[in-house]
């Protein structure tokens, strides 16, 4: 049997996850006094969606003396079409103002014109409120978060793909975890935050960072700690390559610069499907419409025509900052497809970022309330920032209030023969069944949904995770490639149950079998609770207010 090389840390907060809402909360953590280390499965502040994300950001008041941050709630539930967390939501709103100090004090530059913050709008959001960073780029803010965070004292530990946090009681211990080289590391805390993501990658198509397919929300369920909303996936209408890796943001080639998408027979789609109002072009709306087409035989190469030609010369600067690399303004159509942007599902916190496993705070894409059925353009970085300061800062004072556990030896080394036990030389790499998962979850769990495709899908869930058992793993990293399939397979099971349990359509979720909105018997949040062994629990519950 191959053995893994031991390696034991301790700390009084662990964060585990590189991105925006992890380097918050490391931020936060540590301005409470605490010992902070990151750890995280790529190299903390690059390899996730943050880094990868277009820097922008709502923060209302900033472009309309009308605006307030109850108008920005207000747009916020209308888009989660009523399933938000309300506390959460107010939350976030209420100290959006937070974010821009303290991105000053990392040094983050902002979009500027004649020396003002450049402040726009986007559909769904009533008011001028998006801000972004100086080249709309996720490094204009993770560079110098990363470097004030290192700056402070905050510890890192790059490319750790933790596997399992332990318990002691009723709190958590410590965290065991793997890397490509061979080290098994075991780590104890006094705190935790996850902010591992969402779950994006289970699907064939998207523009998320690799390795962003659900490891926070497994791990939290392997400890009890609910989910909720799992059956909610966004999907970025506008996108190009073959697997929609770049997004085309149609926030600003429709809304704001007159682009049009036309299907194979040049008939103006927006229109076709009653979109005409661009305020109310929210992502969930033009997805479905542009999948329609293309499943109904009117799709050009996948996907279907962005015609440019209609947008005024003076914009040629900026479309060629969001077009693909190498646009030229002879250019005068792109075939753009959707593709998966964002999971409004995850794990159940509170607005303190509590979970219900003590000690365990969890902050960003990796935790379901502030979105509901439907996430606005712009609130998905404002949550990373507002929650994950949150969850670092109450991770920081529990963990000085909090005596480090002893370490579970015994449940640590078990973790370690389970890694070990993974190891083999025979069957197929877990790359080939990732692939087949992620097809099907495309094919029949995606955009437009219904009965017949979900039940296919849990089949070929279930068929994979018998052949998984099988996979060949000659090195660590194939076994971590077998963690990954294992995640991405319970991920995936969660959407599809949570997807056939929801009889109506809402926000994201479309099923093409119950096509409407039934409210209020469905005005309800379905939580997923695990039982015996690996089994999961399915619950209709009131949504928070």
């Amino acid at each position: 049997m191959t053995s893994l090389k031991p390696h034991a840390l301790n700390c009084d907060v662990l964060v585990i996850g590189g991105g925006g809402a992890a380097l918050r909360a490391a931020i936060a953590a540590r301005e409470t006094g605490a010992d902070v280390l990151v750890v995280s499965k790529t190299r903390v502040g690059f390899g996730n969606n943050t880094y990868i994300s277009k820097a922008s950001w709502a923060v209302p008041g900033l472009g309309d003396p009308e605006d307030t941050y109850q108008v920005h709630v207000k747009d916020t539930l209308a888009g989660g079409c009523f399933l938000n967390d309300e506390r959460m939501v107010e939350r976030v709103a209420r100290d959006a103002g937070r974010v821009i100090p303290f991105m000053e004090k990392c040094g983050v530059r902002f979009a500027t014109k004649d020396g003002r913050m450049v402040v726009d709008r986007v559909p769904g959001h009533t008011y001028r409120r998006h801000v972004r960073g100086e080249n709309r780029t996720g490094s204009d803010l993770m560079l110098p978060i990363k470097e004030y965070a290192k700056r402070i004292g905050v510890r890192f530990l790059d490319r750790v793909f933790v596997t399992t946090l332990i318990p002691q009681g009723d709190r958590l211990a410590a965290a065991a975890g793997i890397t490509e080289e061979g080290a098994f590391y075991s780590i104890g805390f006094r705190s935790a935050v996850l902010a591992t993501g969402g779950y994006a990658r289970i699907y064939l198509h998207n523009n998320n960072a690799a390795g962003i397919q659900g490891d926070g929300q497994t791990i939290a369920f392997a400890l009890g700690v609910p989910l909720k909303d799992m059956e909610f996936v966004q999907f970025y209408p506008t996108a190009s390559g073959k697997a929609g890796a770049r997004l085309l943001l149609y926030e600003v080639l429709i809304f704001r610069a007159g682009a049009r998408l036309k299907n194979a027979k040049g008939e103006d789609i927006l229109s076709k499907h009653g979109l005409n109002d661009p305020g109310k072009l929210t992502r969930d709306r033009l997805a479905r419409a542009i999948m329609e087409e293309i499943e109904k035989g009117l799709g050009v190469e996948g996907g279907v025509i962005m015609d440019l030609g209609g947008i005024p010369g003076e914009w040629t600067a900026t479309l060629s900052s969001i077009l693909p690399a190498g646009w030229s303004p002879a250019v005068k159509e792109i075939v753009i497809s959707p593709t998966t942007h964002f999971c409004m599902g995850g794990v159940v916190t509170d607005s303190e970022a509590a979970t219900a496993m003590a000690g365990l705070f969890a902050a960003g894409e990796v935790c379901a309330g502030v979105h509901g059925a439907n996430r606005l353009a712009g609130n998905a970085l404002l949550e990373i920032f507002v929650m994950g300061e949150v969850a670092g800062t109450n991770a920081g004072l529990r963990a000085k209030e909090t005596a480090l556990p002893q370490v579970p030896e015994r449940e640590i080394r078990a973790e370690r023969v389970r890694l070990e036990s993974l190891f083999s030389d025979t069957g197929k790499d877990a790359k080939e069944f990732c692939r087949s998962l992620q097809s099907v979850m495309w094919e029949k769990a995606g955009i437009i949904r219904s009965a017949t495709g979900l039940g296919e899908a849990l089949a070929h869930i279930e068929k994979l995770e018998t052949l998984s058992k099988t996979c060949r793993a000659e090195n660590p990293v194939q076994v971590m490639r077998r963690l990954d399939l294992d995640n991405m397979l319970r991920v995936s099971k969660m959407v599809c149950k949570a997807a056939l349990y929801r009889t109506e359509s809402r926000g994201a979720h479309y099923r093409s079998d119950c096509p409407q909105e039934r409210n209020p018997e469905w005005r309800k949040n379905i939580l997923i609770r695990r039982a015996d062994g690996d089994n999961m629990t399915l619950e209709a519950v009131d949504t928070a207010h």
